[in-house]
């Protein structure tokens, strides 16, 4: 594993979601109570930015159609998509918020 920094702790409120671009993948990274998780930011419905979406406990709501998924698992949990998207090892070291991409 070759976890690196991608934010740090303060970068990303509390039930926030924040776009990066990692390796030339884009990843969301959320802020839930304290814990952060990271997910591919892209739906796999229509494409939609979920860093952007509504974040409810560990659901994100798709800004665009609404389609939710688990931010710590990536699981789709409701229409229109099919699908679920990769999800990504956090950990924070200090204050630094670090992924495995």
């Amino acid at each position: 594993m070759a976890f690196r920094k991608v934010a740090t702790v303060s970068e990303v409120p509390q039930g926030k979601g924040k776009q990066l671009t990692v390796d030339g993948s884009k990843v969301a990274l959320f802020n839930v109570s304290g814990t952060f998780y990271a997910i591919d930011d892209t739906c796999p419905h229509r494409g939609g930015p979920l860093s952007a979406g509504t974040v409810s406990g560990k659901e994100v709501a798709c800004p665009w159609h609404g389609a939710k998924f688990d931010v710590g698992s990536g699981a789709f949990l409701s229409p229109p998509a099919q699908s679920g998207v990769k999800s990504y090892p956090v950990q924070v070291v200090g204050d630094e918020v670090q992924i495995d991409v």
